[in-house]
C-alpha cells in the first residue's frame, strides 16, 4: 500500500483485515494514537516473528507520525504437528542409580517403560513451529493492507473534520486580524498628539530640554505601532491554510509552530495598544489559537 493520497490525516484511528488460503486464516488488528513521532509496536506470534521488518516497512509507507499498535493472530484448520524429545541423559542416569541401588540392597524387580517417560523432565513435548513460508507471507500482507486501508480512511475522515474546523478558526483570526489594522490606523500619531499636549505643559517648568522631549515621545509613539505584528500575523494564517489545502506529508508539527507565533504576535499586540477594541480582539485571536492547537494536536 503506496503512500499515494490527498488530504490532512488525524493520527487517530482503526483498523481490522483478515485473509485466509490454504486452511491458515491470518486477522490483524491496528490502532493509532497521536504521538511526537512515528513509533510501532507489535505483537505476533511465533510463526510471524520473522515478518516484523516486511510487516514495519509496509506501516511506514501509510502512517508518518503516530504511536500505532499492531497484532496479529493465525488459526490454522491444519492437524498440529509436535516434536517429542527424550531427555536421555537423565533417564540413563536414573537407570544407572537405580541398578546400582538394587545390586546394594538385593532387591529384585525390573522398571518399566511408563516409569521412565513418567519421570519429571524425562520427556518435552512443543508444537512443531514452522519457518514463515511464502503462502503466510502473502495472507499477513493481505490482511494488513486490509487493516490499514481501514485505518487510513478513519484518519481520513477525522482529518477532513479538523480541516474545515481550522478552516473556520483562521477565518476568525483572519477577520480579527483585519479588525485590529482598521482600528490600529492613525494610532500612533493620535498617541504623539497627546503627549504633545501633555508636553506643553511640562514645558512650562523650567529646567526641562524641548528637543529632548520631543525625541522621548518621538519613541513612545514608535513603540505602539504595531503595523510588523499584523504583517506577521497575517503571513502566519496564509501559511496555515496554504498548509491545509496542499498538505506535504505531516503537517502537523508546522501547524503547532505556527499557532505558537499567532500567540506570540497577539501578546504583543495587545501589550503595545492602548484601545479598548484592538486588545478585545487580540484576546479574541489568542482564544481561536488555543482552540486550533488542541486540535492540531491530532492531525498528523
Amino acid at each position: 500500500m503506496a503512500r499515494t493520497r490527498s488530504g490532512v490525516r488525524s493520527m487517530t484511528g482503526f483498523g481490522r483485515g483478515a485473509a485466509e488460503r490454504n486452511g491458515v486464516r491470518a486477522e490483524v488488528e491496528l490502532k493509532g494514537v497521536n504521538h511526537r513521532f512515528l513509533e510501532i509496536k507489535m505483537r505476533l506470534p511465533a510463526e510471524a516473528a520473522a515478518l516484523e521488518p516486511v510487516l514495519r516497512a509496509r506501516i511506514q509507507k501509510v502512517a508518518l507520525r503516530g504511536r500505532i499498535d499492531l497484532s496479529v493472530t493465525l488459526a490454522s484448520s491444519r492437524p498440529p504437528s509436535y516434536r517429542v524429545e527424550i531427555n536421555r541423559p537423565l533417564v540413563t542416569g536414573y537407570l544407572k542409580a537405580a541398578e546400582a541401588v538394587r545390586r546394594e540392597l538385593r532387591l529384585t524387580g525390573s522398571i518399566g517403560i511408563e516409569t521412565l517417560l513418567a519421570l519429571p523432565g524425562a520427556v518435552a513435548i512443543e508444537p512443531r513451529r514452522e519457518r514463515p513460508d511464502g503462502a503466510l507471507r502473502k495472507i499477513l500482507l493481505e490482511s494488513l493492507d486490509r487493516a490499514l486501508a481501514a485505518y487510513d480512511a478513519m484518519r481520513a475522515e477525522e482529518g477532513g473534520r479538523l480541516t474545515r474546523d481550522l478552516r473556520a478558526r483562521l477565518q476568525s483570526v483572519a477577520g480579527a486580524t483585519l479588525e485590529i489594522e482598521r482600528e490600529a490606523r492613525g494610532l500612533p500619531e493620535a498617541y504623539a498628539g497627546r503627549l504633545r499636549a501633555r508636553v506643553a505643559v511640562l514645558l512650562k517648568e523650567p529646567g526641562l530640554e524641548p528637543a529632548r522631549l520631543a525625541q522621548e515621545v518621538a519613541l513612545l509613539a514608535d513603540r505602539l505601532d504595531i503595523t510588523e505584528e499584523v504583517v506577521r500575523l497575517k503571513g502566519h494564517v496564509d501559511q496555515a491554510r496554504a498548509a491545509l489545502e496542499r498538505p506535504q506529508g505531516a503537517i502537523g508539527k508546522t501547524l503547532d509552530f505556527l499557532m505558537q507565533e499567532m500567540n506570540r504576535e497577539a501578546n504583543t499586540i495587545a501589550s503595545k495598544a492602548e484601545e479598548v477594541a484592538i486588545c478585545q480582539a487580540s484576546l479574541r485571536i489568542k482564544s481561536e489559537v488555543e482552540k486550533m492547537r488542541e486540535q492540531i494536536q491530532n492531525l498528523e
